[in-house]
C-alpha cells in the first residue's frame, strides 16, 4: 500500500513513466537481476575461464549441454508449485521456495568458483550441472512470484522490467566476473558474483508473500500430464505452414547461436584481457543490445511484421560477415584457432590507432 507521500511523488513523474514506478514492476526488475546472473555464470564468463585455463574448444563448447536444464525445468515445476517445505514453509509457498532456492544458487555458484579445471575438470562440470538445475529452478519460483505479484494491468509492464532485469543481471554478472578474475582470481570473483541471487530474496522480504491467482491443479497421474504436456505441440503442428515456421526459429538463429559459443574462445586466441573482453563485448554488447530493441520496435510499428524481421535477419548475416572479417592476423575463425594468442602482430594490430575502431567489431 503506498503512502501519501509516495503517491505525491509518482504524481510529479511524466504519464508514461508512472507504471514504472510502482512497487510490482521495480520488484519485478530486481527479479529479473536474480534470474539473469545464473545464466551468465554457466555461459560466456565459465567460457571464458575455461579457455583461459587451455582447455580444448571441443570441451569447452560441450559445457553448453549444461543449459539443457533450462529446456527441461517443466519437468519439476509442479514440484515447486504444490509441494510445501518444511520449517519456512509458514512464510508462505513462493517465498520459501524463493529463499530456499536463491541459497542454493548461491551456494553453487561459490562450489564452482572453487572447482579448478585445470585440476579437475569433471569437477567443474558437475557444479556447472547442479547450477544449471538450480539456476533453472529459481526461474520458475521467480516466475511464478511475479506474475502472482503483479496486477493484470500490470502484467505487461512488469514483463518487459523482468526481461530487462534479466539482461540487466546477466550483463552486470558476467561483466563484473571478468573484471575481477584479472584482479583477484576466479574463485574470488564467483563469491562475489553470488551476491546477485540476494535482489529476489530481498524481493520476498520486503514485497510478502503473493496472493495467489488460483490453487494449483491437482495432479491425474503421468499419463495425463504428459497428454497435457504435449496436445499444444501437437495442436500447433496440425496449422498451416507449422512446419515452415519451425524451420524458420530452427535456422535463423544458428549463426548466432554458433558465434555465441565460441565468441570466448576467438577472444582468448586473440589475446585480449578480461577487462577489453568486459568493456566491449559485455558493456557496448548490452548498449547495443538496448538500441536494438528500440530500433526493432520503430520497425516493427512503421515496416510490419514481414520486413522489419527480413531486414533483421539480413543486418545478422552481416554482422557476423564483419566479426569474421575483422582479425587482421585471422581473416577467419577456421584459421583462428591454430594462431597462437599474443602474438607480437596481433599486439601490434591492438595498440595501434585504429583499434579503438576495431574492436567494437568483435564486441558482439
Amino acid at each position: 500500500m503506498t503512502t501519501p507521500s509516495e503517491q505525491d511523488w509518482r504524481a510529479r513523474l511524466p504519464a508514461g513513466l508512472r507504471p514504472y514506478s510502482e512497487a510490482a514492476p521495480l520488484a519485478a526488475l530486481f527479479l529479473g537481476i536474480s534470474s539473469g546472473f545464473a545464466f551468465s555464470m554457466i555461459g560466456a564468463t565459465l567460457a571464458t575461464r575455461l579457455a583461459q585455463q587451455g582447455i580444448t574448444k571441443s570441451a569447452v563448447t560441450a559445457f553448453a549441454l549444461t543449459f539443457l536444464a533450462y529446456n527441461f525445468k517443466f519437468l519439476w515445476a509442479p514440484m515447486v508449485d504444490n509441494v510445501r517445505l518444511p520449517l519456512i514453509g509458514r512464510f508462505g509457498q513462493r517465498r520459501s521456495w524463493l529463499w530456499l532456492v536463491g541459497v542454493l544458487v548461491m551456494a553453487a555458484v561459490v562450489v564452482l568458483g572453487f572447482a579448478d579445471p585445470g585440476d579437475a575438470l569433471y569437477r567443474v562440470a558437475v557444479a556447472a550441472i547442479i547450477l544449471g538445475i538450480a539456476g533453472a529452478t529459481f526461474d520458475i519460483i521467480i516466475d511464478a512470484y511475479r506474475i502472482e505479484l503483479l496486477e493484470p494491468r500490470q502484467l505487461g509492464i512488469g514483463s518487459g522490467m523482468s526481461q530487462y532485469g534479466w539482461r540487466i543481471g546477466s550483463a552486470v554478472a558476467g561483466g563484473l566476473a571478468l573484471v575481477l578474475a584479472a584482479r583477484i582470481g576466479w574463485t574470488a570473483a564467483y563469491i562475489a558474483c553470488a551476491a546477485f541471487a540476494l535482489p529476489a530474496m530481498l524481493v520476498g522480504v520486503v514485497m510478502g508473500e503473493p496472493r495467489r491467482h488460483r490453487e494449483p491443479a491437482k495432479s491425474h497421474g503421468a499419463r495425463e500430464a504428459i497428454v497435457a504436456y504435449f496436445s499444444p505441440l501437437v495442436e500447433f503442428m496440425q496449422r498451416e505452414g507449422a512446419l515452415v515456421m519451425l524451420l524458420f526459429v530452427l535456422i535463423h538463429k544458428i549463426g548466432d547461436t554458433l558465434a555465441n559459443l565460441t565468441l570466448r574462445l576467438l577472444f582468448a586466441d586473440l589475446g585480449f584481457s578480461n577487462d577489453e573482453v568486459a568493456f566491449y563485448d559485455v558493456g557496448i554488447g548490452f548498449v547495443a543490445l538496448l538500441v536494438g530493441i528500440f530500433v526493432g520496435g520503430i520497425m516493427y510499428a512503421r515496416l510490419g511484421m514481414k520486413r522489419a524481421v527480413l531486414i533483421s535477419l539480413v543486418l545478422m548475416a552481416v554482422s557476423n560477415l564483419v566479426a569474421s572479417r575483422s582479425s587482421p592476423t585471422c581473416p577467419r575463425y577456421a584459421t583462428c584457432a591454430s594462431r597462437p594468442p599474443n602474438t607480437r602482430s596481433s599486439r601490434r594490430w591492438r595498440a595501434s590507432p585504429g583499434a579503438s575502431l576495431r574492436r567494437p567489431l568483435l564486441a558482439r
